[in-house]
């Protein structure tokens, strides 16, 4: 199972709930007419698992989860919006090593956190009928460049980008939106067919004085692995000092396993980033031969790039 921006096609039939509630039953397989077709494989068992799940939620529940898609998000379509909660739902089955009882709390947990924070809001905060508080908000917060979407792998992954040195302020609530705006953005523009993202912290010039306080730091760290599991495929922190050493004995413990295993330490002058990605999909700054060198127009970035676009050159 797939999804992209480009449209798809599905087979479905329909089911009726315990409760009552008709919902569309889909099959294992999407067609997408995109440049590049792809599939995700799904197993039987998976796919009588997630079946179960969404049994267990609420039309209300199976929604949001729906609409965690920015497929299904930018074209409601209700024939597919089981498609779509049950690629959301695989995620946490898949994050939760097949586990059905904790993949279901842990996404029924994730919606509550969506409906309550307003990710909805969040992504559509620069669209024509968008909530310009939001938007005021984002465009303060955001014109530091220290968050960003820019470039993609060798297998299309969009890259997440954050600077640590550029951050001009830490608040509880807009630090953790901040984040959750670019990580949308950033899995909203992957290509690839996991729709997963990379992450690159650049710490160039880092010191502990830009590190945010603690109770922040723990909140953000808890908002990516309760609620973005399986989102991100590697974490590159480039250039890291031997001062991030102390921030990581106190965040480490909140990062689980799989993820620890994701981090890379990598160093710009060694251009090591080329491993993952192309040159002409980097900047200097991550590898010494990146050539996406271009000055971040973050006004443009926001207001004239589509959501499911990065910054580029």
């Amino acid at each position: 199972i797939t999804t992209d921006r480009d449209l798809y096609h599905s087979y479905t039939h329909t089911a009726t709930t315990e409760m009552g509630i008709r919902i569309a039953e889909a099959t294992t397989t999407m067609v997408l007419s995109s440049k590049r077709q792809s599939m995700m494989e799904v197993s039987p068992e998976e796919e009588r698992q997630i079946s179960g799940m969404l049994l267990e939620m609420t039309e209300d529940e199976i929604e949001v989860a729906a609409r965690a898609s920015q497929d299904y998000f930018s074209q409601p379509n209700a024939a597919f919006t089981t498609v779509f909660a049950k690629l959301y739902a695989l995620r946490f089955l898949r994050a939760k090593d097949g586990d059905q009882k904790k993949a279901l709390s842990r996404m029924q947990d994730t919606i509550r956190f969506r409906k309550e924070i307003n990710v909805d809001g969040l992504r559509k905060a620069f669209d024509k009928d968008g909530n310009t508080d939001y938007a005021m908000r984002l465009e303060k917060d955001l014109a530091p460049r220290h968050l960003y979407v820019q470039g993609y792998d060798t297998e299309g992954r969009s890259t997440y980008i954050f600077v640590p040195r550029n951050v001009q302020g830490h608040d509880v609530e807009w630090t953790i939106k901040q984040h959750v705006y670019t990580l949308e953005r950033a899995i909203a523009s992957s290509r690839a067919r996991d729709k997963t993202v990379n992450a690159v912290v650049d710490f160039k010039g880092f010191s502990l004085r830009h590190a945010p306080p603690t109770h922040i730091g723990k909140a953000f760290m808890a908002t990516f692995r309760n609620h973005y599991a399986g989102a991100i495929n590697n974490i590159f922190l480039v250039d890291a000092p031997s001062s991030f050493s102390f921030l990581w004995n106190i965040f480490k413990p909140l990062v689980g396993t799989k993820t620890r295993n994701k981090i890379h330490f990598v160093k710009s002058r060694k251009n090591e980033l080329s491993k993952f990605c192309f040159t002409n999909q980097a900047a200097f700054a991550l590898m010494h031969c990146g050539e996406q060198n271009g000055i971040l127009d973050m006004d443009e970035y926001l207001h004239e790039i589509p959501f499911c676009e990065g910054f580029r050159v």
